[in-house]
C-alpha cells in the first residue's frame, strides 16, 4: 500500500517542481510597491530634518527630527545617563504622525512622568511608519535593544492587521532580503507566493466592486503576528527589560478586532502585562475630536496628548516609571 501511496504521489511531485522552476525562471511573482517599509523610514533622506513633511489636512504640514538610527528621539547618547528608559515601538501612530515631535505621545508621556517627580526618565520614541511586529523584530536586534531600555511598550497592531496583495513575510521572500527570513519551507516556494498572489487578487478585485470590505491578507497573518509577538518579547526579555503589549487605540477599533483578541490571548500566555485603552477611546472620541478629520487613522494633537496621560497611568499603577 506504501508503495502504491509514493508512486501515485510521483506525478504530484513532477508537477510542482516542475512549476516551482519555471516560476523561478520567469520570476514570478514579482514583488510589488506596497513593500516599502525594509528600512528605517527616515534614514531614507539625511535632510529630512530640514524639511517639512506633507500631511493629508490641507495647508498642514509637521516637521521631523529623525536621530542617527532614524527614530524620531534625541541622539542615543542623550539617553545614557537616563536611570530609566521607556521605550515605545509602533507604527506612524507612535511616531506622531502628523504632529510635531513634542506633540507626539512618546514625547508627552516623558513630560507627564517627569512633571510627576520622575525627571531622570526618559522616553524613546522607536514608532516608524509603515511597520508591522515583523520589521519590528528585525529592528529590535538590530537597533533598538542599544538603548539599553527598562520598560518597551509593543504597540504593533494598526499596520499589521491592514491587507495587502502580500503579507510582509511573503514580500521579503520575494525581494531576497534575508534580514527578514524565517525558516518556514513554504513561503519560499514559489508555488505557494503565487497562490498566495492569485487569491489576494481575487479578493482585491472584489473590494473594488464592492462586494467585500477588506481584500487581500493581512500583512501580518495571525500565526505569523503571534509568532512575531513571542519572539519579540523573549528578544526584550533577554536583554533585561520588561515587554508591555499596548494595544495602540484607533477612533473605532473596526479592522483590528481580530489582532486585539489576539494581543489578548498573547498577554495570557506569555503572561505579560497588556494595555489596550480602545474602549476608552471610542467613548472619548465621541464627545472630542482626537483624530484628523481627514486621517481618521491618526491622532491628532489633543488624541496625542490624551494616549499619553493613559499610558502614564497605567505604568504609574504597575510601578514602571523608575525612582524619583
Amino acid at each position: 500500500m506504501t508503495k502504491k501511496l509514493l508512486f501515485a504521489c510521483i506525478p504530484l511531485f513532477v508537477v510542482f517542481f516542475a512549476a516551482e522552476v519555471g516560476l523561478r525562471v520567469t520570476d514570478w511573482p514579482k514583488v510589488t510597491a506596497s513593500f516599502e517599509h525594509n528600512e528605517p523610514f527616515w534614514t531614507i533622506d539625511a535632510e529630512q530634518k530640514n524639511k517639512e513633511t506633507d500631511h493629508k489636512e490641507e495647508n498642514v504640514t509637521f516637521p521631523v527630527t529623525p536621530n542617527e538610527d532614524g527614530l524620531r528621539s534625541e541622539p542615543r547618547q542623550d539617553y545614557e545617563n537616563a536611570s530609566f528608559r521607556i521605550m515605545t515601538m509602533g507604527c506612524s501612530t507612535t511616531f506622531g504622525w502628523g504632529v510635531k515631535n513634542e506633540e507626539a505621545y512618546p514625547k508627552r508621556l516623558e513630560y507627564y512622568i517627569q512633571e510627576a517627580g520622575f525627571s531622570n526618565t526618559r522616553v524613546i520614541n522607536a514608532g516608524q511608519p509603515g511597520y508591522t511586529s515583523f520589521q519590528g523584530n528585525w529592528l529590535w536586534d538590530k537597533t533598538l535593544k542599544n538603548y539599553k531600555p527598562d520598560v518597551v511598550l509593543i504597540g504593533f497592531v494598526v499596520q499589521d492587521a491592514r491587507k495587502a496583495a502580500y503579507s510582509d513575510r511573503s514580500q521579503a521572500i520575494l525581494q531576497k532580503d534575508y534580514r527578514f527570513l524565517k525558516d518556514n519551507v513554504m513561503y519560499n516556494s514559489r508555488v505557494f507566493l503565487a497562490l498566495r498572489s492569485a487569491v489576494g487578487a481575487v479578493q482585491i478585485r472584489a473590494k473594488e466592486r464592492g462586494h467585500g470590505d477588506q481584500g487581500g491578507v493581512y500583512r501580518v497573518p495571525p500565526e505569523d503576528y503571534v509568532h512575531n509577538l513571542r519572539s519579540l518579547i523573549a528578544s526584550i526579555r533577554k536583554e533585561g527589560a520588561t515587554p508591555i503589549i499596548f494595544g495602540y487605540p484607533l477612533e473605532r477599533s473596526g479592522y483590528t478586532q481580530k489582532h486585539r483578541k489576539i494581543l489578548k490571548a498573547a498577554a495570557e500566555e506569555l503572561d505579560v502585562l497588556l494595555f489596550d485603552p480602545q474602549q476608552e477611546m471610542e467613548e472619548v472620541s465621541k464627545l472630542q475630536q482626537l483624530y484628523f478629520a481627514k486621517d481618521r487613522g491618526h491622532a491628532n494633537k489633543e488624541g496625542n496628548d490624551r494616549i499619553a496621560q493613559w499610558v502614564f497611568s497605567f505604568l504609574q499603577t504597575h510601578n514602571l516609571l523608575g525612582k524619583k
